[in-house]
């Protein structure tokens, strides 16, 4: 999972969500896009969505892939 996030004044922060597998917080600053790379544990066939909490000032983009 990539998500790429910059705040548009200070730092801020955007949480990502995915049901029933986990969680995890980034830091978006201001200065430059800010690329995160992380692992969820999906050995196990799960369904779910995710759901990105933030402000409006920051954007993101995320990239999702899951095992076929």
């Amino acid at each position: 999972m990539n998500v790429n996030c910059v705040s548009d004044t200070g730092i801020g922060r955007l949480t990502l969500t995915v049901d029933t597998v986990g969680e995890f917080t980034v830091d978006c600053p201001s200065t430059e896009a800010r690329i995160n790379v992380n692992q969820l544990d999906l050995a196990e066939a799960r369904k779910g969505r995710f759901h990105i909490e933030t402000t409006d000032r920051v954007r993101w983009i995320a990239s999702l892939q899951v095992p076929s």
